[in-house]
């Protein structure tokens, strides 16, 4: 195939004269092969973001707290949720005869209470009396009392008390009893009016065979 240069020469080649080198036609640009990409469509509005009301099925409208349909409350716990309360922690006292503080002071003359049973006692006020009852009309009965059928008689009317703290743990003040209040194995009793603190698990000994643990529950 020839053409003719805009200079009026003949010319082998179509796009740039052969002879002159004149712009006979811009050269055609080879187009880019057209690629084709599928792109997932994504629905990001606020209300595709939400479940479903779990009532009525109606969708949530954005962050609103209330369906529209049922009034159902979105940020409410579901109902067979359970939510753990939290811990209390409640101490006890427990008093048993003791053979082993009882032969500790070799008591004579007083007979070892073979048929005594442990005792209960909730700690549940601040301050705690430990003493014992003698059934008289108008004494002070102790919270812890020690006295009645198998009544020790080494223990003072008001012997010892119990003293809640600040962090809810108990402490031990002897209220000038006769016998003596020692505490877990030491043999030397602990000075009256004076507060010893007190953890789980620590043997309060008193009298001539009684012996209380203070238990954390």
């Amino acid at each position: 195939m020839t053409v003719v240069c805009p200079s009026g020469h003949v010319s082998a080649t179509a796009d740039y004269c052969d002879q002159c080198g004149a712009l006979i036609a811009v050269p055609a640009t080879p187009q880019p092969t057209e690629v084709l990409s599928v792109i997932e469509e994504v629905d990001t509005s606020p209300a595709a973001r939400q479940k479903p009301c779990p009532t009525c099925g109606a969708q949530r409208s954005g962050d609103d707290r209330y369906c529209e349909g049922c009034g159902y409350d979105f940020l409410a716990p579901p109902a067979n949720s359970t939510v753990a309360a939290p811990a209390t922690v409640t101490w006890e006292a427990l008093a048993i005869a003791d053979r082993r503080q009882f032969e500790r002071h070799e008591n004579r003359g007083i007979a070892f209470p073979t048929d005594s049973a442990e005792r209960s006692f909730a700690l549940t006020q601040a301050e705690v009396r430990i003493g014992r009852s003698r059934g008289r009309a108008g004494e002070t009965v102790p919270e812890i009392d020690l006295g009645g059928a198998a009544a020790d008689p080494g223990v003072s009317h008001l012997h010892a008390v119990l003293q809640r703290q600040d962090d809810g743990c108990y402490a031990l003040r002897d209220l000038g009893s006769t016998n003596g209040t020692m505490v877990n194995d030491d043999p030397r009793p602990i000075s009256p009016d004076v507060l010893v603190p007190l953890a789980d698990r620590d043997r309060i000994r008193v009298g001539a065979w009684t012996t209380i643990m203070l238990r954390k529950r």
